[in-house]
């Protein structure tokens, strides 16, 4: 990827982010994975994606999802709730909202668990505060696909806003941290890269670009797991509008995965991505407005075939050999007797 001549003329609030470093108490080992990477594309249906041939090449080098859906129409409630556990945070819409609810960042800094989000196109405020800028029609960034500028208690934190970051200018430097990379690390493209205003072929060159920089680092790669989804299937296409939202969704990481070129088909949205958050690392639950604690995430399992950090052997199988024998198409997709 290059940058833009819009973003090489804000060198000065690209600067204001700062090197990724370590920092707060030292975190608990997660139980499937130490890593977690999302990147997040937009608005195709599942269908179309599979007829690309780099996402049908990623389906065998990892295990697909293939219950996973979008929690709601349009994109920027889906992103929100990616990191939060209410129904989108009180956002329905893709209009500028702020909430002062808590989000999944709440718990990962007490638990020392370091993250950062990587915006394509994004320019901090000079000094590192967050910009809350709707769009830029030159870097093609857009604020509602940025789900942490949503959150009050991080768009006014100069601490967090350093944790929102130019993604052309950081991620490729932070994976090459190895070991030492962000633990939660959240990645969306600009508008021509996820394949908003493109196409999804035009969006596998970016995607590709950001998995192998990935793969090829064995460091990095220890215990982390990737997954690739997208915000919501394409509801403006007239015979597709008001079907259930499945989109393409496909997990890598040889070290998290219990097999590979096979299919999880259990039902997942994007607060499974929450929940699973929460419990690889032992967290809290996030607070709920009216004290309750009993939100979204607490609703959905995560995701069911993820290899324990105890495992002595890597099971790496065909889909016939996982579990209890069975195939994804052959399993009801309970497994309620697993310990998850």
């Amino acid at each position: 990827m290059k940058l833009s001549a819009g973003l090489a003329l804000a060198g000065l609030s690209l600067a204001a982010a700062m090197p990724f470093k370590r920092s707060g108490p030292t975190p608990a080992k997660g139980k499937w994975f130490d890593r977690f990477v999302v990147i997040v594309l937009e608005n195709t249906n599942k269908d179309v994606t599979f007829g690309d041939p780099y996402f049908l090449n990623l389906t065998n080098m990892g295990m697909t999802l293939g219950g996973y859906h979008g929690t709601t129409h349009p994109s920027q409630p889906n992103y929100i709730t990616m990191i939060s556990n209410t129904i989108a945070g009180g956002v329905f819409d893709d209009a500028d909202h702020n909430t002062t609810q808590d989000s999944i960042i709440d718990l990962f800094e007490p638990a020392g668990i370091t993250w950062r989000a990587y915006m394509e196109g994004y320019t901090p405020l000079e000094g590192g505060d967050c910009n809350p800028l709707t769009e830029n029609d030159t870097t093609l960034y857009v604020r509602k696909h940025n789900p942490f500028m949503s959150f009050d208690n991080i768009r006014n934190n100069k601490s967090r806003c350093q944790n929102i970051v130019n993604a052309e200018e950081h991620f490729a430097k932070d994976v090459a941290l190895g070991a030492d990379a962000p633990m939660y690390m959240f990645y969306t493209p600009n508008l021509d890269n996820d394949a908003h205003n493109t196409n999804i072929s035009f969006a596998a060159k970016d995607v590709q670009y950001l998995v192998d920089t990935m793969l090829l680092n064995k460091e990095f790669m220890k215990n982390t797991m990737i997954l690739i989804t997208f915000d919501e299937n394409n509801i403006y296409i007239n015979d597709n509008f008001g079907l259930d939202n499945s989109i393409y969704t496909v997990i890598l990481g040889n070290d998290t995965i219990k097999c590979y070129d096979c299919v999880d088909q259990t039902y997942y949205n994007h607060f499974t991505q929450v929940v699973t958050l929460e419990r690889n690392w032992n967290l809290s639950t996030i607070a709920q407005p009216d004290g309750s604690e009993e939100g979204w995430d607490q609703w959905w399992r995560p995701f069911g075939q993820l290899r324990s950090a105890s495992d002595d052997v890597c099971a790496y199988a065909p889909c016939s050999e996982y579990y209890d024998g069975k195939s994804p198409a052959a399993s009801d997709g309970n497994w309620e007797d697993q310990d998850f």
